[in-house]
């Protein structure tokens, strides 16, 4: 797929890379040049190159969304391929002011405990990188017993926090494979600042001692004693 495309496009695009798995993703597609969207799973912002046109003066066609800061709809434009990172640029400046704004949706207290677990994972090894496969199968183990036993605790008044951290969990297990170690930290801090938020019970029961060896040794200890740990995390919701 790489040779498909101009190397005027890779050239121009290339700054933007270390913005993956932070501010954006690359998905495989049969149907476009190019298919970028947010890294946020609940967003459908995307930024498609779809065709490259040689009639004549050679274009490129490129669909994004949000096209401004006035809308969140979708503009297809007709572009020459030396224009392309001005209109990815400003694309990605959307994004990172999505990330920062503040706004009535915005959890501060669930934020807070996400950005404190967050900051222990400092001692993440090669963050770029992905997991191991063998420590991807222990943190994939753990959220299944999340996703397994969450709604146990259910209640009328909680239910929808706790659909919502399921969800996270589902998306985050479905994605452990293809993001860097960074991101699935920082997206299974925001698990555990909802998990948190919820109450000192969940804290105990989801949280104690697997976050604690997480962190701690970058997921390494968890492969010799994860069977353990996740007997503990079992026995205790029994």
């Amino acid at each position: 797929m790489k040779k498909k495309i101009p190397l005027i496009i890779h050239e121009l695009l290339e700054e933007f890379l270390p913005l993956e798995d932070n501010v954006f993703k690359v998905l495989y597609s049969e149907n476009f040049i190019l298919k970028v969207s947010d890294d946020d799973p609940n967003s459908d912002f995307y930024f498609h190159i779809e065709e490259i046109k040689n009639e004549g003066a050679k274009k490129i066609i490129i669909d994004y969304k949000p096209c401004n800061t006035n809308t969140v709809i979708n503009r297809t434009e007709s572009i020459e391929p030396k224009n392309i990172h001005l209109f990815f640029k400003q694309w990605i400046e959307l994004l990172q002011k999505y990330q920062t704004v503040k706004s009535f949706y915005d959890d501060p207290i669930a934020e807070a405990y996400a950005e404190e677990y967050y900051s222990e994972f400092e001692i993440l090894e090669e963050p770029d990188k992905p997991f191991k496969t063998n420590q991807i199968l222990f943190l994939d183990e753990y959220l299944e017993k999340i996703q397994e036993n969450i709604e146990k605790h259910a209640t009328e008044k909680n239910n929808a926090a706790i659909q919502e951290i399921k969800n996270d969990v589902i998306t985050l297990r479905e994605n452990l494979t293809s993001h860097s170690k960074a991101w699935v930290a920082k997206n299974l801090s925001k698990i555990w600042g909802k998990l948190a938020k919820q109450g000192t019970k969940f804290i105990k029961e989801f949280m104690t001692e697997a976050k604690k060896q997480v962190i701690e040794n970058s997921v390494k200890f968890l492969i010799q004693n994860g069977p353990q740990i996740l007997k503990e995390i079992t026995e205790s919701q029994s």
